[in-house]
């Protein structure tokens, strides 16, 4: 009975502790409210099923890209486009989602709009 409260505690304490996003929390659209303009994106779209939209700045070409992206590990995301990928940092927190394109430095803060 000890060891089944142990490895019980134990489990909550590491639920309680993880840092990983849900991607869950992801869905919606997210519009960029600070950052680098040649860097973030205008916004980010998360449809569900792990498919995205990106609308791109004017400054990046103004397109939109659309794939699926999946957790690597703890915040770290990949977005394939289906000719190629990029990985980003992404921490959300109530309706504000900060974005880092790996190896970068900047940090892109976007609003949830819907």
């Amino acid at each position: 009975m000890k060891k089944f409260l142990t490895l019980t505690t134990m489990a909550i304490l590491l639920t309680a502790c993880s840092n990983e996003t849900s991607s869950n929390s992801f869905n919606g659209t997210w519009e960029k409210a600070d950052g680098e303009p040649s860097v973030c994106r205008d916004s980010f779209t998360f449809l569900g099923e792990n498919n995205f939209q990106i609308q791109n700045s004017r400054v990046q070409g103004g397109e939109t890209s659309s794939g699926t992206y999946k957790n690597i590990e703890n915040n770290d995301y990949q977005f394939d486009y289906g000719g190629g990928y990029d990985s980003f940092n992404i921490e959300v927190n109530d309706d504000t989602m900060s974005v880092q394109m790996a190896g970068s430095d900047n940090v892109c803060e976007y609003n949830k709009v819907n």
